[in-house]
């Protein structure tokens, strides 16, 4: 998964999450054979005792991390320097990371079990591909989020993966109306694409299991055309692993205490265990369309419905 500087950044103001290590959790160096950029590495993890790899990294540089573990609740998460807030945190974005890094540093890539999983004392082995690249050395694949700008078209393609299920996400994101088209794959009865025509374009999208059982859902992000660029979202939650349903997000106008001083230019992200949707506060008064200069951050958990799946608001923060 490409997680540009930008969305790393935003990261930092979304979630503020300081997540969970355990205290003794082993401490280990990564080091790079003579002449190459890459290691792979394994090892074993048991209870509440994880590991932790310290690597050193500089500014612009991207790393890419690929985790393969014998037990599905085994995840890294990889920290900046200096910091207990990660920049990537694995339960809900998946087993791979790549990213340009903010900072000079040493970066801490920590492998742990989740808590149900450590508190029954389970184990897990896994392998840990580390590379480091400069900037001008990374190319982009397929399996990758990319904007590839062709005349005046920019596709959207991106590949997601989380606990065996896959989605291909695409759309031509040209012009003020699109398809989006999400392919699923693994799912053990109905692996059918599912269309849906969009006002906007994708800015983005996400893997994650926000209410952890075992089934994933894709969050996909659309900007809606306009000064305003009102944000919008497609989600779908693999049922019980077996087919896609959608999931229902409520409009904001629904909530008259949530939707004041609402303009526009919203942001999603999928924090931990949550959907975050954060957006500036603007003035009520006639005429007026300036910021107020503070934003408002709603926190979604994923909650079952009469139908569907639906997100609920946990929490609201202005700030």
């Amino acid at each position: 998964m490409k997680i540009l500087l930008t969305c790393l950044l935003s990261a930092y103001l979304m979630a503020g999450a300081v997540v969970w290590a355990g205290e003794d959790n082993r401490q280990e160096s990564v080091h790079f054979a003579k002449g190459t950029s890459a290691a792979v590495l394994s090892g074993k993890i048991k209870g509440y005792q994880g590991v932790d790899y310290h690597l050193s990294a500089r500014s612009g540089q991207t790393m890419v991390v690929s985790f393969k573990p014998s037990n599905r609740s085994a995840y890294f998460n990889v920290l900046p320097p200096g910091s207990l807030e990660a920049i990537f945190i694995g339960s809900t974005l998946g087993n791979h990371f790549e990213g340009e890094l903010p900072v000079d540093g040493v970066y801490t890539i920590q492998v742990y079990l989740m808590r149900n999983a450590a508190r029954r004392n389970e184990s897990a082995s896994y392998t840990l591909d580390v590379k480091l690249a400069d900037e001008k050395n990374t190319a982009a694949t397929a399996s990758q989020a990319s904007l590839v700008t062709t005349g005046s078209s920019s596709l959207f393609d991106k590949k997601l993966e989380l606990q065996g299920i896959q989605f291909h996400i695409t759309s031509t994101n040209q012009g003020s109306v699109n398809i989006l088209r999400i392919v699923p794959s693994g799912l053990e009865i109905d692996n059918a694409a599912m269309e849906k025509s969009i006002n906007g374009t994708i800015t983005g999208a996400e893997v994650a299991d926000l209410n952890v059982d075992g089934s994933p859902e894709v969050y996909v992000y659309v900007r809606a055309p306009g000064d305003q660029a009102q944000g919008s979202l497609v989600a779908y939650s693999a049922n019980r692993r077996k087919s896609l349903s959608e999931i229902y997000l409520p409009p904001l106008t629904e909530n008259e205490a949530v939707s004041k001083g609402y303009r526009g230019h919203d942001e999603f992200a999928v924090l931990e265990g949550v959907l975050g949707h954060r957006f500036p506060i603007y003035q009520e008064s006639a005429g007026k369309t300036q910021p107020t200069g503070s934003m408002r951050q709603l926190q979604y958990k994923l909650i079952p419905g009469e139908a569907s799946w639906q997100l609920k608001i946990d929490q609201i923060l202005e700030f």
